[in-house]
This record gives C-alpha cells, structure tokens and sequence, in this order.
C-alpha cells in the first residue's frame, strides 16, 4: 500500500489508536483496515500513552485513566504474542500434517468434532469426496479385519472358508476371496492338530530347515527360542508385533511394533535379545518370508544357533508363543482398544513388564519368567 505525501489529522490518529485499545485487534489488522503502515499505528500509540495523562495531570481521575491506558496495552502486548505464537504452532502442524499420507490423514477426521467434516478437509488437505469414500471403506475393512482376528485366536485351526461362513452369520458382507486377502494381511494360516495331506508343490525359493523340537525335552533358559508375528488392532489401523519367547522360562526376551511385516522387524528383535540374553542353542519360527530371508538367517548362522523351523499347518509347533498371544490379547490388546501407535506401544510395555517380572506361572513353581530366568543361573554360577 503507497502512503506516500499523507498526512493524518490528530482526530484520525487519536481514532486509530483508540479503536486499537478497544477493539482487541492488531496492530496490523488495524493498519490493513486504514490503509497505513503498521510502524505508524505504533508511533502514534506510543505518542497518545506518552501525551494522553497531560490533559488530565491535575484530575482526581487522573490515576485512573493511566492505570486503564497501561492495562489495555499490557492486554494487547499479549493478545498479539498469543497470536504470534498460534501463528507459529500453525504453521508448524501444517507442516507436520503435510507430510502424512491419505490413510493417517483420514485417521484424524473427527465427524464428531464442532469443526465441520469440510473444515477438517481444508485444513487436512483432503478431498472431501474422499473423506466419505475412503472413510467408510477403511472402516468396513477394519471391522473385518478386526474381527478376523478375534476368530482367529479363539479358533486358530479355522480355515478361510470357516472365517468365511462366520462373519456371514455375523451379518458381514464379504466374499471368500476376501477373506483370503485378509488373513495374508494379518499373516494368518489355519492350524491343524495332525498333519494334513501334502497337496501342493514344495516352496523352492528358500533353504529347508528340519523340526527340531520332536521329542525334545526342554531343560533349561536359552536352549530354545522361538518367535511368531501378530497382528494388533487400533483404532485407525494395526500394527504387528514380533516377540521372542524362551520354552523353557516363558520369558518374552524381546519384541517389537511395525506397520510393516517384513525381515527388518524380526531382524531387529533377534538382534536386541541376543545382545540382552546371549545366543540360544535352537531358534524356531515358522516358514514366513521373514524368518527364511537370508539376512534373517545369516545372523543365526553366524551366531551358530541351531535353526528350526514348523511344519506347515502345525498347531503345535510353535505352541507357546500361540499360547502368549491369546493372553496378550484378551488381558491387554482387546481391552485397551489402542488409538495409536504410541498408545499400543506404551500399554504394550507396561503388559510385558507385568508378565514378565510379576505374572505368577504354576509350571514355574509360581514364580515370574524372568525371575525363574535368572534363578538358573544365579544358581548355575
């Protein structure tokens, strides 16, 4: 804006700054609504507090007068760091939010809120046509998914057909193929209690690894570890969780979270118990893509543990991580209802604390995992 060769009476400067002490706006608000530049609104208001109280010098409301003059400019000293700092936050959350995709940023629309679902997609960056597509489709999948699991661990030998005819009886609209797709996503197989006919094509594009626990007798801490991924519900999505369990002291020795089930996962957790608990003599898992990825078994190799490995469909195989799953989920996962990430991550923790230093087993004398861990080779020593 030009203000070049302007000049301003003393009434117009005087209403300037009085509508600047009494209307609650800024001082470049106030200078946009008068055309004039926001150093002029400040030298004048300076002037007025600096001449006003000389006109009311000998005044018995004298006091009174500079004491509201002081109290309105401490007021819109603040009103404006206030708006400076919301400024700042704003901007910085928009940032934050531009870097997220479409599904978080769907997760945070909140129908419920005053702010109108329009609103919320403005500021998200959303089409609002996606909002109500994509919404209610992620939550039809969800619910499915959802609930796919809470079948599965109740009843883990249940095929797709059986999950299937399920969740029809449940009145759930889904199809066969679907549920096939599912149960990949939540990295699920139907167990069978003996083993099932051979009808397809051995699996060539990883190495074989024997059963090694078969008649096995279980002695002591670290003579055999094993490890299975689930699936964990949230409020917008899931997450799987990698644990390691000891056979012998129930101890879950490591574990972790990840939107993404792949060798990095169960790398990591192998990694962080062998450096807290040492290497186990036998290791097993079952066939999954991130247990036979080479870099996966490159680390036990180099660490000379003993690799084994479940039949396919085999109940009890891995039986005892099975087992911790199911209490996991229906004394901590299910209950809790997690929203976020961090939310399942922090109640995760807390769970495998208790379980493991303060959870009572009867096939440990009634003692915690850990505790009974570590009884052995305090004794041992």
């Amino acid at each position: 804006m030009s203000t070049n060769h302007r000049k301003f009476s003393p009434d117009f400067k005087a209403k300037v700054v009085l509508e600047l002490l009494e209307s609650g706006k800024t001082t470049n608000e106030i200078a946009i609504q008068y055309k004039i530049l926001p150093k002029s609104v400040q030298v004048w208001r300076k002037q007025f507090f600096e001449n006003a109280s000389a006109i009311y010098e000998d005044s018995v409301s004298s006091k009174k007068y500079k004491d509201e003059l002081k109290e309105k400019e401490e007021k819109i000293e603040n009103l404006e760091k206030t708006l400076g700092r919301t400024v700042m936050e704003r901007d910085w959350l928009q940032k934050k939010v531009g870097s997220l995709g479409l599904i978080d940023k769907l997760s945070l629309v909140e129908p419920e809120l005053p702010l109108s679902i329009t609103r919320q997609c403005q500021l998200l960056k959303l089409n609002r046509t996606t909002i109500y597509y994509e919404h209610a489709e992620k939550l039809l999948d969800q619910i499915i998914l959802n609930r796919l699991d809470e079948i599965y661990t109740e009843f883990p030998y249940y095929g797709y057909r059986r999950m299937y005819h399920t969740l029809i009886q449940e009145g759930k609209d889904t199809n066969p193929k679907q549920i096939l797709s599912y149960m990949k996503i939540l990295g699920i197989k139907a167990l069978y209690p003996v083993k099932k006919k051979n009808t397809s094509m051995p699996d060539a594009t990883h190495e074989k690894y024997p059963y090694l626990l078969k008649g096995l007798k279980v002695t002591k801490p670290n003579q055999v570890w094993a490890s299975d991924i689930t699936y964990i519900r949230l409020n917008h999505g899931f997450v799987y969780l990698c644990a390691i369990i000891d056979l012998y002291t129930r101890s879950i020795l490591s574990w972790r979270l990840s939107p993404i089930m792949d060798e990095r996962l169960t790398i990591n957790v192998l990694n962080d118990a062998i450096h807290k608990y040492g290497n186990p003599e036998i290791f097993n898992s079952d066939q999954g893509s991130q247990y036979t990825a080479q870099n996966f078994i490159n680390i036990l190799v180099n660490h000379k543990i003993s690799i084994s490995m479940d039949s396919k469909g085999r109940a009890l195989d891995n039986i005892f991580i099975e087992r911790f799953w199911k209490t996991i989920k229906y004394d901590n996962i299910y209950p809790s209802g997690y929203l976020t990430i961090k939310e399942a991550h922090d109640g995760i923790d807390a769970f495998m604390h208790q379980y493991n230093n303060h959870r009572l087993h009867s096939s440990l004398g009634y003692k915690p995992p850990l505790k009974f861990y570590s009884e052995y080779f305090e004794k041992a020593a």
